[in-house]
């Protein structure tokens, strides 16, 4: 077998470990910040890049008050009010019919989840109430 030959499996191996494996929850991973809604969206309105280096890919624990509930290809999505023209935009990652089953708007919660980003609202995915 050429070295060619070998690399191209091994690669082909890596690719469907990668693929197949389980999604990683944040319920189990710990929480690198806990922060208010509207202090994390000021974070990145005022100074993008710096927020950028100290909450990208890191889990958050963000408390606020849930401005509306909607969904995202099946998925719920829960918008934490701020002081700003945004929202911190929390992606779920259980099923919709538990989430607006129990949450209503105006009310106070604690989300988990990895920071995505920020496009206009603070972005997070695989979030879990607290």
């Amino acid at each position: 077998m050429s070295a060619t030959a070998l690399c191209l499996l091994l690669a082909v191996v890596w690719g469907f470990y990668q693929y197949s494996r389980p999604h990683a929850s944040v319920q189990d991973k710990q929480t690198a910040f806990i922060i208010t809604a509207d202090s994390l969206y000021g974070a990145f309105s005022t100074h993008e890049p710096v927020a950028n280096k100290t909450f990208m890919n890191k889990v958050l624990e963000v408390k606020g008050t849930v401005q509306d509930l909607t969904t995202s290809d099946r998925k719920p999505v829960l918008l934490l009010q701020t002081q700003g023209i945004g929202f911190v935009n929390c992606l779920m990652a259980v099923d919709s019919t538990t989430i607006f089953s129990t949450i209503k708007k105006n009310s106070a919660i604690t989300i988990k989840g990895k920071c995505s980003g920020f496009l206009m609202d603070v972005n997070l995915v695989d979030c879990v109430i607290k």
